[in-house]
């Protein structure tokens, strides 16, 4: 127990249990699905299901620049566990060592200051329970603040504003992703939200191991504060000038989405019995 790893080892596995535990006492329902066969078995192959999951989200184009707007998120966000050891090792050693701190103990505190800003935004947004209108600002505006304090983080010399900076953007997170949960969830259908969502996860996530290494590369070379910030900054920009995006500010009109969705398969009619015009929702 010297080093506190089996500590660490079995905090972490305890929380798992009571992840488990927390899901026993949850209804979670499973939606037939309208494919399945007398039997309950799927018709459907994997690869139509991968298939209808992409156009599902390719026929809504808010959805699909939401979708843009978390996929540059992860861009920017991603490296955090490479590039902060590099940060508390190059750009704050001087202030942690002036303070008579030791590197773990610096990298811990920021570490510690992260995982309490999310609890925070994490509480505050179940107890004030999101946006019921226009719930992509409430994407867009966290995630806009998160990135500031990102390069508040990685232009800090001094460890406390960097553990401010860490704690109040991980503040923002959950509050970002409890509104595009929300919004994702009542624009999919039940039985098609594992398609769809599995779909969206895949997209947002690709960048994550591209940017950790270009980034962890570029930080080797280049200062890693400038990195962080740089990233940061392209965030920042992305998230501003999409509050003027009138695809993405119509997410939340379902009718809209719905219409964008019926051009295809109109334009697919009005094609097959051979109509050169094909009248469309506004």
């Amino acid at each position: 127990m010297a080093d506190g790893t089996p500590l660490v080892i079995a905090i972490d596995a305890l929380t798992f249990f009571l992840c488990a535990a927390v899901l026993l006492l949850v209804d979670v329902p499973s939606p037939t699905r309208s494919d399945a066969g007398a039997s309950g078995r799927i018709e459907q192959s994997l690869w139509a299901d991968v298939c209808e999951g992409a156009l599902f989200v390719w026929r809504r184009p808010p959805l699909l620049w939401l979708l843009a707007v978390f996929a540059v998120a992860n861009l920017a966000g991603a490296p955090t566990g490479v590039v902060v050891p590099l940060l508390v090792k190059f750009n704050l050693e001087p202030d942690w060592a002036a303070r008579g701190h030791t590197f773990e103990t610096a990298l811990a505190l920021l570490g510690v200051a992260s995982g309490v800003g999310g609890v925070i935004g994490g509480l505050l947004v179940s107890a004030w329970g999101g946006l019921r209108r226009n719930r992509v600002y409430g994407v867009l505006a966290p995630m806009l603040v998160a990135s500031v304090f990102q390069i508040v983080y990685g232009l800090s010399p001094l460890l406390p504003l960097s553990a401010a900076a860490a704690s109040l953007g991980a503040a923002m997170h959950p509050i970002l992703n409890q509104h595009s949960q929300s919004i994702w969830q009542s624009h999919t259908p039940r039985e098609l939200q594992g398609r769809v969502f599995s779909i969206r996860r895949l997209i947002a996530w690709t960048i994550l191991p591209i940017s950790t290494a270009a980034t962890g590369a570029l930080a080797g070379v280049l200062d890693p504060g400038y990195v962080f910030a740089s990233l940061g900054m392209i965030s920042a920009l992305f998230c501003a000038t999409n509050l003027f995006n009138p695809y993405l500010l119509r997410v939340d009109d379902k009718a809209a989405l719905d219409a964008a969705n019926e051009r295809p398969a109109q334009h697919r009619a009005g094609h097959e019995t051979g109509s050169s015009h094909t009248t469309t929702a506004p």
